[in-house]
């Protein structure tokens, strides 16, 4: 699954912004001082937002990030500079973690593999997903927030 332009631009121009403006904050005095802290603090809440917004979300359908392909679970990273998406026998999970925007697999009981996942959805939209893709005895066969 290929990230958006708009999507890469913003993952890395505001960070980036955000570092300009704090050298900026420690240079400047008074007024600019006070509107370079309450730009920054802006531009955090905006971004964090948009990344948690039914926009954002709509744009990377869970159904594209976490497929079956026969008895494999494809797993999509949406962070990271073009990671190759994991995938894994649906037999090898462990157990599985959900978190409001958060979904952790760990492999294999005892050998603490695990792998995080930063999706822009709700954890009802991600377990229902997942519930869908391993089929009901295969969800309840791996263990929940452990």
């Amino acid at each position: 699954m290929q990230r958006k332009p708009i999507d890469k631009a913003l993952l890395f121009g505001v960070p980036a912004l955000l570092l300009a403006l704090f050298i900026f904050n420690i240079n400047a005095d008074g007024e600019l001082k006070l509107a370079s802290t309450i730009g920054s603090v802006g531009l955090c809440v905006g971004f964090f937002s948009y990344l948690r917004s039914r926009r954002f979300g709509n744009r990377y359908p869970i159904e594209k990030l976490i497929e079956k392909d026969g008895d494999v679970v494809v797993f999509q990273f949406l962070h990271g500079l073009d990671r190759q998406p994991l995938r894994v026998n649906a037999n090898t999970i462990y157990a599985l973690n959900f978190s409001h925007h958060y979904l952790g697999v760990i492999l294999e009981k005892g050998n603490g593999r695990g792998f995080d996942f930063h999706y822009p959805h709700k954890e009802a939209a991600i377990k229902a997903r997942l519930q869908e893709v391993l089929g009901d005895d295969g969800f309840n066969n791996i263990k929940v927030n452990v």
